[in-house]
């Protein structure tokens, strides 16, 4: 499949999911999941419902470790969860930028923002691998189960972004899915899986190697144990709700799949979403 290709699949998928975040009622499962990949009860209670997506893979907060006047930009930013919270950190002196290319989940997140009351957060509409912002202007970059998504021909250019971006002594701070052993012909070769966070996805190495090519150094890549099974009762959910809608598409979580392009929603869920993946957390500096 073409990157360009791959890219449209997606767009389409988050679209889908901002598109059913303004007609909707957020659910205790969206709060689960978030909760069980290390966000606070009270960081989702300071934030707008609509901005937890409930596609998260980690917190890449937890280890970025932001300061007040810190410039952050959130790479695929979906409906600005982690642009908030960053902005919070980084006080009124500081930005907190989020960069995504999707334009419907740019709205919600910039309604989020408005909501919340964060004038120091924005939002950009852009490829991960292509952002209109200068050299040398940040000083820290976060990222939530997004790089993944990223075409393997595009998926070194995505981190020499990063590294063009960053402030000497910048840091990456990435929660991300990364595969443990090398995938299965039919589950690397399954669009349903791709867009679902699985068949795209790096192994250690090769995030190592994608890290060391960009030029970063002190590169840490922590496995966190997660149990990524947790996006199953909002699967379930979802489910139901298509059912009852009669909806033709399925809508997505991080792990789940849409229906047309792969394995069915029960197929999937008689899988263990860890035997081939994981919640990783990625830590690296610009020298």
């Amino acid at each position: 499949m073409e990157p360009n290709e791959i890219y449209d699949l997606v767009q389409a998928r988050y679209g889908e999911l901002a598109g059913r975040s303004y007609s909707r009622e957020h659910t205790a499962a969206e709060r689960s999941v978030a909760e069980s990949f290390g966000y606070e009860a009270s960081e989702l209670s300071s934030i707008p419902e609509a901005a937890n997506l409930g596609v998260s893979c980690g917190n890449p907060l937890a280890l970025a470790n932001l300061r007040e006047g810190e410039t952050v930009v959130d790479l695929g930013s979906g409906g600005g969860i982690d642009v908030l919270l960053a902005a919070r950190k980084v006080g009124p002196k500081g930005k907190a930028i989020g960069v995504d290319m999707t334009k419907s989940m740019l709205d919600l997140a910039q309604k989020n923002a408005e909501k919340a009351g964060a004038s120091n957060a924005s939002f950009i509409e852009a490829s991960i691998t292509s952002i209109p912002l200068p050299s040398s202007t940040v000083n820290c970059i976060i990222s939530n189960c997004v790089v993944n998504l990223v075409p393997s021909a595009d998926k070194q250019q995505a981190f020499h972004e990063m590294f063009r971006l960053l402030v000497p002594g910048g840091r990456v701070a990435i929660s991300d899915i990364l595969v443990r052993k090398k995938l299965p012909g039919e589950i690397a070769k399954d669009l349903s899986l791709y867009v679902g966070c699985i068949a795209g996805a790096s192994q250690v190495q090769e995030y190592e190697e994608y890290l060391r090519k960009a030029g970063f150094e002190d590169t840490m890549i922590v496995d966190t144990q997660k149990d990524l099974n947790v996006y199953k009762d909002m699967i379930q959910d979802q489910k139901k709700e298509s059912q009852e809608s009669r909806c033709q598409f399925k809508t997505t979580t991080c792990c789940e799949v849409s229906k047309p392009v792969g394995l069915t929603t029960g197929s999937l869920l008689e899988r263990d979403f860890n035997e081939w993946a994981g919640s990783f957390q990625v830590y690296a500096i610009r020298p």
